[in-house]
């Protein structure tokens, strides 16, 4: 259960490249990552829109909810024992500009090169059914406070980060990172609703 194996199902340096836009593309659908990854699992499904609220497109009015929204829904799927994800045909079409996103992956790829070397496969228990509805209820958390911190500025980077995070050990089968993602969920929870309740009171 705890021990490694010599094969990822996919690399971070990959995944990034798989959100990549082509050269000489204006936008990048959402549904172009999708026709590509949706065999690959619900980790790179929900990393797309976690990494993009992560990302200065984040910061432009709606992303944050749409980004939030995206990922409940994928999360939803996910506790619902669904195999392959699924999400309506507005969320697919769903677009960011393609200069912006090529120039931030491009930015991050180097880290990724890194990273990838301390992403192993390990801790399966992730794999068990009552650790993924775990990883899978906090992704949903995450995804629901993302809509109302939009009120706040940049404090939906923490859950978004959180998933983004839990994204990539689903990914790359890293249940040691998957796990840290849910303790930062945890930790954005908590600061979220406070940061929620004082903006309110």
């Amino acid at each position: 259960m705890w021990g490694k194996t010599a094969v990822r199902s996919m690399t971070l340096y990959e995944l990034l490249g798989k959100m990549q836009p082509r050269a000489r593309q204006d936008t990048f659908e959402f549904a172009e990552f999708w026709d590509v990854m949706e065999k690959r699992g619900f980790g790179p499904m929900l990393a797309l829109p976690s990494f993009i609220a992560c990302t200065p497109i984040g910061a432009i009015p709606g992303i944050p909810s749409l980004a939030g929204g995206t990922i409940l829904l994928i999360a939803l799927q996910i506790l619902l024992g669904r195999r392959h994800p699924w999400l309506p045909q507005k969320v697919m079409q769903l677009n960011c500009d393609a200069d912006q996103l090529r120039f931030i992956v491009d930015k991050v790829k180097p880290y990724a090169v890194r990273v990838d070397r301390f992403l192993v496969p390990r801790c399966f228990f992730m794999r068990q059914p009552v650790f993924r509805s775990l990883i899978a209820l906090c992704c949903a958390g995450c995804g629901l406070v993302m809509i109302p911190l939009e009120l706040i500025p940049f404090m939906g980077l923490i859950p978004a980060f959180a998933v983004f995070i839990m994204a990539i050990g689903m990914a790359t089968d890293d249940g040691a990172v998957a796990l840290f993602g849910v303790s930062l969920s945890l930790f954005g929870f908590i600061l979220g609703f406070e940061r929620l309740s004082v903006a309110l009171s």
